[in-house]
């Protein structure tokens, strides 16, 4: 029975809150209550990454299990996201860049330590998000195992599970996670995941401003990409992630000019 995975960059509330942001990778605060509302409704589990491999390694995986997973540890995270998985009595995964803490827009340590205090998942999003692929073995280790030895250290408690920046992975990038101890990882192609699938390269749906209630039924009741998802997922995977991600800004830029 397969899983999806679901990647959220931040919330707001007002669209005051986005100048200067990249508007189109934040959910209003009105759609994510409703997206989540509306899963549980409609009879998905929503579970931490970390609590979906336990259970698929022991008892199974209930039936439309879902996971939450949120990037780069942005203030939102706490001040808007976790209030509502809690009031839902949900709990997500969320990944921190450590080389990030306290910059702006990004959560400082005490307000990680306060996120995983509300029972939410804290895992690693490396040490200081590069672009892993052009890393060296010694660099991919700071960047994978570093990362993970300071969280654990700030957080008193394991963090198994890591997403590779900007979605940059390959068997190199892949190796370093396994050999950083991770137990599940996850970059940004999409697609559903299947229990015997390999836990160190899951996939996940990104989740934008326009998915709203209709784009998220899509993904989770029909499971593949579309055509055009998968043509950008081919694109990515030919040209390399640095590469892709430049275009997509450089087009994104021309799109709001």
């Amino acid at each position: 029975m397969s899983f999806q995975l679901l990647l959220y960059h931040g919330v707001y509330a007002t669209r005051s809150e986005l100048r200067g942001k990249a508007a189109r990778e934040y959910v209003s605060e009105e759609d994510f209550r409703g997206q989540v509302r509306w899963m549980a409704s409609h009879g998905h589990t929503l579970l931490p990454l970390g609590e979906c491999l336990r259970r698929a390694e022991g008892e199974g995986l209930p039936a439309k299990t879902v996971c939450l997973t949120f990037d780069d540890g942005k203030k939102s995270d706490l001040r808007r996201v976790a209030p509502i998985l809690s009031s839902e009595g949900v709990r997500g995964t969320f990944f921190i860049i450590p080389g990030w803490l306290g910059n702006p827009n990004i959560m400082d340590a005490s307000e990680v330590r306060s996120l995983a205090n509300m029972g939410m998942e804290i895992g690693s999003h490396s040490r200081t998000h590069p672009f892993m692929t052009s890393l060296s073995v010694q660099e991919m280790e700071e960047e994978a195992a570093g990362s993970k030895r300071f969280l654990e250290d700030m957080l008193g408690r394991a963090v198994e599970c890591f997403s590779y920046p900007y979605g940059d992975v390959n068997g190199r990038v892949r190796d370093a996670a396994a050999r950083a101890g991770y137990r599940a990882a996850c970059g940004t192609r999409r697609g559903g995941n299947a229990p015997g699938c390999d836990w160190l390269l899951l996939r996940r749906w990104g989740m934008h401003e326009t998915t709203g209630i209709q784009g998220l039924r899509r993904i989770l009741e029909g499971g593949a990409p579309s055509f055009l998802e998968k043509g950008a997922d081919w694109v990515k995977s030919r040209v390399g992630a640095h590469r892709y991600t430049r275009w997509r800004e450089r087009l994104m830029t021309r799109v709001k000019g």
